[in-house]
């Protein structure tokens, strides 16, 4: 009941706000511990989440990609994954005991192919952050259709809270010394927070983190578009910061108390990296 008479009293609210407030679809993990609207602090309605077992790209993904795309003009698509993923630690000679034998059967016919079918149904991987990289690369696809959509990706480790954006991905994913790179990401991670709170700054825009390194096309020409009645409506001006050019306006972070994360270092699993 607790939930029901809120929804009531916000209903003037949320009739006002368009939906989706900002023009970004994030891909993500079904794991529990990941709570997009905590973690960039957001609103019901804000942002389109799409969730799967390890925030892949499949077909049923494309489908609601290219919905959201076309009906409610989203321009920017976040794979966000997560260290420490299950998909990592699956075992397919474990999960072939555990599944229903009428699954099996239907998978394939061929039980000496089925090893293979089910690596292609489940889609394990080794290492989380190459996933990241390589359900960007099977997404430039919609660049195809859609050339002015933004595709990047983000890494949340969920130990210590951190997100990792696309460039300090592509630097942890070398296998080498990852240890040592990983550490001082942390390490500048804090720096970075603790002078957030020392110049007290209260009206930091949280579209600063989140979109530091999206472009896009016609920055200071925003429309919201309203589908139902297929006309242009005028909005609010989004907020444009001069030094990044992020045109999406956020919600305002508020300034948290600092903690200082032991450095327990959580490695991927990198078989199947290379060198």
């Amino acid at each position: 009941m607790r939930y029901q008479y809120k929804f009531r009293e916000q209903e003037e609210e949320r009739i006002k706000i368009n939906f989706p407030k900002y023009p970004v679809l994030i891909l993500t993990c079904m794991d529990p511990r990941i709570d997009i609207h905590r973690i960039f602090q957001l609103k019901t309605g804000d942002v389109f989440v799409l969730r799967n077992a390890g925030n892949t790209h499949t077909l049923d993904t494309m489908r609601a990609i290219l919905l959201a795309i076309a009906n409610y003009n989203v321009k920017i698509i976040i794979v966000l994954g997560h260290l420490n993923c299950g998909m990592t630690k699956i075992s397919l000679s474990d999960l072939r005991l555990k599944l229903p034998s009428k699954f099996l059967s239907r998978l394939t016919s061929d039980y000496s192919n089925l090893y293979s079918e089910l690596k292609k149904f489940f889609k394990p991987f080794s290492n989380e952050i190459q996933n990241i990289l390589e359900q960007i690369k099977r997404l430039e696809t919609i660049k195809d259709l859609y050339p002015e959509i933004e595709i990047t990706g983000m890494l949340y480790d969920i130990e210590t809270g951190w997100i990792f954006k696309y460039k300090e991905i592509n630097d942890l994913s070398i296998p080498e010394n990852f240890f040592k790179r990983y550490k001082g990401k942390i390490e500048e991670k804090i720096q970075q927070l603790i002078q957030f709170k020392e110049e007290g700054n209260k009206e930091k825009e949280l579209s600063e983190e989140l979109f530091e390194e999206i472009n896009v096309d016609d920055r200071k020409k925003v429309e919201e578009f309203d589908i139902e009645n297929n006309q242009n409506i005028k909005v609010q001006k989004p907020f444009l910061n001069e030094d990044t050019g992020i045109l999406i306006k956020m919600p305002k972070v508020q300034v948290p108390t600092i903690y200082i994360p032991k450095l327990k270092i959580y490695k991927p699993n990198l078989k199947g990296m290379g060198k």
